[in-house]
């Protein structure tokens, strides 16, 4: 908790996003960037946020080769598990996945059989889902994007949440853009996990200079109900194993200790299988997935 003259070195014009709080307490610092925690309601949240003009650049060619050279294990363990999950809900219908990516995703729904576009920030993305995947991406903002109101049946937000500026706002777009008892489907990092509490700054997604917010079960929950949506399924999967958790810590340490947890390492690897499964209630993982419908225009 901060003391009070750290609160004084923060700036009061950061109010939390989602109850208002004007006092935020000091949680951690990262890469250079202070990370606020409101003490009324838990939302964890960067003091400083890029703009989208920075944020555009970084999510260049080099931030997506990583993910293009692993689309395997990703359409394999997460995609073809997020449509089967949607399809109990809502099929078929027309589908629009928000920061779409290199639209691996919404070619694995369009096969399925639903009506799909895109909407994605990153130009170099955008342009890698609609020429070599023949997909309808628009490249922008989502206020931008031009859609009708009501014009969907399922809205997927999937890691972007933790991107936006305003959450209240974004979701406000979001109701908009759904029909009366569509579904809306959400994953974001959960701070609240035990796994989060023992990385500290070394969760690997605690990164606030893409990650503007930090949810748990309790604040993912309330934003949505604020944004006029009723929970249908709220559940948590292992983003970070054993292996990523001693490898991060390993960076930080010099010499003999530093070695030691580089060949735990190299021994908790084959817990790896541990990634993307869910987890039992009594130990949340550190990603959050929820689904909701849409029961109120705001």
């Amino acid at each position: 908790m901060c003391t009070q003259k750290d609160r004084n070195t923060i700036d009061i014009s950061l109010a939390c996003n989602l109850c208002r709080y004007t006092s935020p307490d000091w949680y951690c610092r990262k890469d250079g960037i202070d990370v606020l925690r409101c003490p009324q309601c838990g939302l964890i949240y960067a003091g400083k946020m890029q703009q989208n003009e920075d944020l555009i650049k970084h999510y260049s060619d080099q931030y997506f080769e990583p993910y293009l050279q692993t689309e395997g294990i990703h359409l394999e363990k997460r995609f073809r598990k997020r449509i089967k999950e949607i399809k109990k809900y809502r099929f078929p219908g027309d589908l629009l996945d928000i920061g779409s990516g290199t639209g691996f995703f919404l070619q694995l729904a369009t096969k399925t059989g639903y009506a799909v576009k895109g909407v994605e920030l990153s130009a170099y993305a955008a342009q890698y889902a609609t020429k070599k995947l023949g997909l309808t991406v628009f490249q922008g903002e989502l206020a931008d994007a031009g859609f009708a109101k009501e014009s969907f049946d399922i809205i997927t937000l999937w890691h972007i949440l933790e991107h936006v500026h305003d959450p209240r706002i974004f979701l406000t777009q979001v109701n908009r853009l759904l029909k009366i008892n569509g579904l809306l489907a959400v994953e974001v990092p959960n701070i609240g996990s035990q796994v989060a509490r023992i990385s500290g700054v070394n969760w690997e997604l605690m990164a606030p200079q893409e990650h503007f917010y930090y949810f748990n079960e309790t604040t993912i929950g309330r934003y949505l109900e604020m944004a006029g949506f009723n929970l249908v399924s709220m559940r948590t999967f292992y983003w970070t194993t054993p292996a990523m958790l001693l490898r991060a810590h390993a960076k930080k340490q010099p010499g003999k200790i530093g070695l030691l947890l580089r060949c735990l390492s190299m021994i908790a690897s084959t817990w790896s299988f541990m990634r993307f499964r869910s987890a039992p209630s009594l130990f949340p993982g550190d990603v959050v997935t929820v689904y909701a419908v849409k029961k109120r225009a705001i």
